[in-house]
């Protein structure tokens, strides 16, 4: 949407906005250049998507994944966000989310 010099902005369209465990985060900057999970608890991707881990478990012992509160129909044992870039790793190797944001590669 275009706005013109003067027009105010509604306080929201600044933030980086995204669910995790029924939990709407609201961030004004997206997730540090290196963070893990686990230990953190949340990553917020340059798109403001929240990921987390679910609550389903493979018989490999990981974990689903979750971006926004939706099962990815991805598992892992660690998600890492580095510079911008998403990545699983768990039994079926390393897989990182595509810029497009639309599947995992």
């Amino acid at each position: 949407m275009f706005r013109s010099w003067g027009q105010s902005l509604p306080d929201d369209d600044h933030l980086l906005i995204g669910r995790a465990n029924g939990v709407t985060f609201r961030r004004e900057n997206k997730t540090e250049s290196y963070v893990v999970i686990p230990p953190a608890y949340i990553i917020t991707d340059s798109d403001g998507g929240t990921w987390t881990f679910g609550t389903e478990f493979n018989t490999y012992g990981e974990i689903n994944v979750l971006r926004n509160d939706v099962d990815t129909g991805e598992f892992a044992q660690r998600i890492e966000y580095r510079r911008g870039v998403v990545t699983l790793y768990g039994r079926a190797g390393r897989r990182s989310f595509s810029r497009s944001r639309r599947h995992i590669i």
